[in-house]
């Protein structure tokens, strides 16, 4: 846009928004109500397209935005790993100690499924030990 002559045009305004944008002019960092109109257009437009949300957000706006998207997608991170972990723990166990049993594994499978659902997946190997050891007859699966 620095490289494009600009054009001149004439509008017409109320004196009241005239004397608003006036006292808005410093405010914006502007040098002339050129400046202050052209940006006022432009962020008009950028609300218009809805696309390019940065056009009409302030850049504090869209900083603190992404931060939170940064530190939702950290946590994510975390909390994936930690998943990761606990499925390894749990495939190695469960692995050692169904050897060649299918129908045991799917069983396992349809528990695993519900109790997924159940818990809303907040699931833990220690809090799935725990319960393994009251139910009665655990010992007994095959494998």
């Amino acid at each position: 846009m620095a490289e494009e002559t600009k054009q001149r045009t004439a509008i017409w305004l109320y004196p009241e928004t005239l004397r608003r944008a006036d006292g808005w002019l410093e405010e914006d960092n502007c040098k002339s109500r050129s400046e202050f109109i052209e940006k006022a257009l432009r962020f008009y437009m950028g609300y218009l397209a809805g696309g390019d949300v940065s056009a009409y957000l302030s850049r504090a706006l869209v900083s603190t935005l992404r931060g939170v998207v940064d530190d939702n997608e950290n946590r994510m991170c975390a909390l994936l790993f930690k998943f990761a972990v606990e499925l390894e723990m749990t495939m190695s166990v469960v692995a050692a100690h169904f050897k060649d049993d299918p129908i045991a594994l799917r069983e396992l499978r349809r528990y695993a499924v519900e109790e997924v659902k159940r818990t809303n997946g907040q699931l833990s190997f220690d809090e799935s030990l725990r319960t393994q050891r009251l139910v009665p007859g655990a010992d007994d699966w095959p494998g």
